[in-house]
């Protein structure tokens, strides 16, 4: 019983209709638009080769636009890709902890944090509630702060308020999105960022005419392996080959590959690379249409992984296992993990016991990225640097049977349960 922890949701059916897909560009543009602009409740949108282009072009804009502020708050528990970004453009990255509990910033030491200097604040929006997003919206709004939301991770997640979907996106002064090969949009690369400011969209289209096409080597490298990728989805070929090659590359730290599957593990602080300044190619805008205007299948992707997020959530907290702590769900529309999170004690323990049990999870997510760029490398966000030693993700997407969840849960109790007895013997 082995199942790829891994889910592509782009088709192999979609690629090739989107490469010899025949429809106007203006066609394909405006219904893209009018999709991102719905659920985002903004009025104007650019697409970006990349999520972190689309953050790139908001704080050059404002940088430019308020020369007197230069600091932008980020949540510390983050991608580091994006801080680099702030990093490169010499403003000043201040980082506020998370609260351990809900996985959200902790809202009193970011009030402490805010000051005439502070141009932005970033939500990354991860294991937030709507209701916690709109009272950072509300400090924001007092303090005549800009708010940018990255919906990366949270694309089609919705908060029901008087029978009305209201969508991830729409709390920011600015949205941000990412398509890249692992999103549940998957275009291989691309980004969209929305807003209702007229002027900082003329800046970013007339900023992406500087901008090269996009490079066909990279595009040519991520098509390589996201056909590997599919490759290894295939039930027979990975419960027999490929399981036991990532078995052996986690048990045996294998860091050449380890940095395959966890692209954050690659990360270093450096200027931005020269494939940054590029703008979305057609393909990956075929792609992004053909994915969005199948609604039904959307809605039914979504509707899929949140009825596995209430039983992963229900069972583990049954179980009550004191080794086991899980970040509070108050609305599983809103709350939609690709992963389902568990933060956990002997993280690499639990996982090499689950590898050898024949259970792959996501042992790596974000980073404490207050750690990675202090001059002083001193740990000051000691919530962030928790979830980035305890978070253990588990598998969740439509190839997932309850079975396997079962087992998975199963196994996960009984390594603690022994745990506990080989310490009362010692």
């Amino acid at each position: 019983m082995k199942y790829f922890r891994v889910n592509v949701y782009l088709t192999i059916k979609i690629f090739f209709k989107s490469l010899f897909y025949s429809i106007s560009e203006k066609k394909k543009d405006d219904e893209i638009n009018k999709i991102l602009l719905k659920t985002s409740n903004k009025k104007k949108i650019s697409l970006t080769s990349q999520c972190r282009i689309s953050f790139l072009l908001i704080l050059k804009f404002l940088k430019e636009k308020f020369t007197k502020k230069n600091e932008i708050i980020f949540c510390a528990y983050n991608l580091p890709e994006m801080a680099n970004i702030a990093s490169n453009l010499n403003l000043k990255i201040v980082f506020c902890d998370l609260n351990y509990e809900t996985g959200f910033f902790d809202l009193t030491k970011l009030k402490k944090k805010l000051n005439k200097k502070t141009l932005a604040v970033v939500l990354t929006n991860m294991f937030n509630t709507y209701e916690q997003s709109k009272e950072l919206k509300k400090i924001c709004k007092k303090k005549k702060l800009f708010l940018i939301e990255d919906n990366a991770i949270y694309f089609d997640n919705y908060s029901l308020k008087n029978n009305k979907k209201i969508y991830s996106g729409t709390i920011g002064d600015f949205s941000i999105y990412s398509f890249n090969i692992m999103k549940n949009i998957s275009a291989l690369y691309g980004g969209a960022v929305t807003s209702n400011i007229n002027d900082f969209h003329t800046c970013v289209e007339n900023e992406l005419l500087k901008y090269k096409k996009f490079n066909k080597k990279i595009l040519l490298k991520q098509i390589f392996i996201f056909f590997i990728l599919k490759i290894m989805s295939v039930k027979f070929l990975y419960r027999y080959i490929f399981f036991s090659l990532v078995k052996v590359i986690h048990l045996k730290n294998v860091n050449l590959f380890l940095k395959m599957f966890y692209p954050s593990l690659k990360f270093k602080v450096i200027k931005f690379p020269l494939f940054y300044f590029t703008n979305i190619s057609k393909f990956s805008k075929t792609l992004i249409f053909n994915q969005l205007i199948k609604k039904k299948h959307r809605l039914d992707v979504h509707k899929n992984r949140k009825i596995k997020n209430i039983y992963y959530y229900n069972k583990f907290n049954k179980l009550n296992i004191s080794e086991i702590n899980i970040i509070k769900v108050t609305d599983f529309n809103y709350q939609n993990f690709l992963d389902f999170p568990l933060l956990v004690e002997d993280k690499a323990m639990l996982n090499n016991y689950l590898l050898k049990k024949g259970i792959e999870s996501r042992s790596y997510h974000y980073r404490n990225c207050q750690k990675i760029f202090s001059k002083k490398n001193k740990i000051l966000c000691l919530n962030s640097q928790k979830y980035e030693n305890q978070i253990l993700c588990l598998p969740n997407h439509n190839k997932i049977s309850f079975e396997y969840m079962n087992y998975i849960i199963n196994t996960i109790s009984t390594f603690y349960l022994d745990r506990r007895k080989k310490k009362k013997i010692n």
